[in-house]
């Protein structure tokens, strides 16, 4: 047996979770080639997919889970019952909690209240936490910055060996108190070293879903936005039983780069310079019997020819307050080996065409995606328009750099969708537009995401 397994074993009598086959959790990678023309594209992808571990045998009572809410109560949540419709998503929450459960509620103004400290649910405390909820008051700015300093300091206290998760909701523009992203994403990365997964949810049209996303990413959880606030409950039912399924509460992938490489992209996820030849990428949770799929593009230099190693990876994460490595594994070695211009047939024959078409594709109408949103977000329409039609030069270009048909059908037609959505967010009235750009703007931001990642939860 080996050490991992007896320590798993282990953490069953302890703490009451699953026996998992195999090796916990693998990460492997394919490239989309191998090879490079002098001069030519530097650009190579490797596809990579984490897979969490295959759960075989479950105990009949879940792992205990502490869930916090960190809750907006602006004025601006007076707005379309956006309280109203966050107060029953709450009050659902507190019902599917298990009594092995801890609830805690923090919300959020000009200033920030601890409604609950972390208690056990029965039936008493969950009565009185469902009367806390209905009297939430609703008033002054959005500081989230002091709610989420609040809720470092319950976690940071919280010494229970749970599954630690923190909600996020927010429906505005951060206006008082700590504004800058960055100094937000450091409070967030510091509640992800205390062991917690903190997920955000965009609530209406008013918010900032910039922030929002990047929080979600530091805070190795989930971001989700909703304008029809009716479905605001399924969103955190989800997530509570995504937050059953954890193995990992974070993981991290250390890339250290060959001679002349560099990172140009990690499907959006944070990245980190660790020293001269060492990258971070922020990976997030991983859960029970999933995986989880995203796009490295890097950077080759194609000055010199030979063979240049990519880089070797590992990944870091943490389960059960215990740290593990596991290296990426290949059926070949990561090797780019750049050609003569005359031996361009050697670099197309190298293509891996499945993951070539899927990695550009997934990767760059991601990055687009994103570049739409911010442009449609601040009213260029012309800017959206030519970040659409450079992505349409770099498709053709890398058609013919590869042979490979990217442009098919279903990618015209997406690709038409978006010139549509640009047009029609600036049409109508002043105050039409307005509303338009934003939905289009949050939306397609939330698309980029789903274009550059995917989760698939396995049977």
């Amino acid at each position: 047996m080996s050490f991992f397994h007896y320590l798993m074993v282990g953490f069953l009598l302890s703490f009451n979770i699953a026996v998992y086959a195999g090796t916990p959790i693998k990460i492997t990678g394919e490239l989309s080639q191998t090879k490079l023309v002098q001069k030519g594209s530097n650009v190579v992808y490797l596809d990579v997919v984490i897979k969490g571990p295959k759960k075989i045998r479950e105990k009949t009572a879940a792992r205990a889970t502490d869930m916090m809410i960190v809750l907006d109560r602006s004025g601006s949540m007076t707005a379309d019952k956006k309280m109203v419709f966050a107060k029953k998503a709450i009050h659902d929450v507190l019902a599917r909690l298990h009594p092995q459960d801890r609830f805690s509620l923090i919300s959020f103004s000009s200033d920030a209240l601890v409604h609950s400290k972390f208690v056990n649910l029965n039936t008493d405390t969950r009565d009185l936490l469902n009367t806390v909820v209905k009297n939430i008051p609703i008033d002054g700015s959005t500081n989230m910055g002091r709610g989420l300093l609040e809720a470092f300091i319950l976690i940071s206290a919280n010494e229970k060996k749970h599954l630690k998760k923190i909600l996020i909701l927010s429906d505005g523009q951060v206006n008082q108190g700590i504004k800058d992203p960055n100094e937000l994403a450091k409070i967030v990365t510091q509640i992800t070293e205390k062991g917690a997964v903190v997920s955000t949810i965009g609530m209406g049209l008013g918010f900032n879903e910039g922030l929002l996303a990047s929080l979600a990413d530091y805070g190795m959880g989930n971001y989700s936005y909703l304008e029809n606030l009716s479905g605001l409950g399924e969103i955190l039912e989800k997530d509570l039983k995504d937050t059953r399924t954890i193995f990992a509460t974070g993981s991290t992938l250390d890339i250290k780069l060959g001679k002349g490489m560099s990172v140009i992209d990690a499907s959006g996820y944070p990245l980190t310079k660790i020293d001269d030849n060492t990258v971070r990428v922020t990976t997030g949770q991983i859960l029970n019997n999933s995986d989880k799929h995203f796009v490295i593009s890097f950077n080759v230099p194609v000055h010199n020819l030979g063979v240049m190693a990519l880089g070797t990876m590992e990944l870091n994460y943490q389960s059960n307050e215990q740290h593990f490595k596991s290296l990426l594994s290949s059926d070949k070695k990561l090797d780019i080996t750049v050609v003569e211009p005359s031996r361009r047939h050697e670099m197309v024959n190298s293509i891996n065409k499945k993951v070539y078409k899927k990695s550009w594709i997934t990767n760059n109408a991601g990055i687009m995606n994103k570049s739409v949103s911010h442009s449609i977000k601040i009213g260029d329409k012309s800017k959206a328009k030519k970040s659409l039609e450079a992505y349409k030069d770099a498709l053709k270009k890398a058609e013919k750099e590869g042979g490979v048909v990217l442009n098919d059908a279903k990618n015209k037609a997406e690709l038409q969708k978006i010139s549509d959505e640009i047009d029609d967010a600036f049409e109508g009235s002043e105050n039409s537009q307005a509303i338009k750009r934003n939905r289009a703007s949050k939306s397609m931001q939330s698309e980029s995401i789903k274009k550059q990642r995917s989760l698939k939860i396995k049977p």
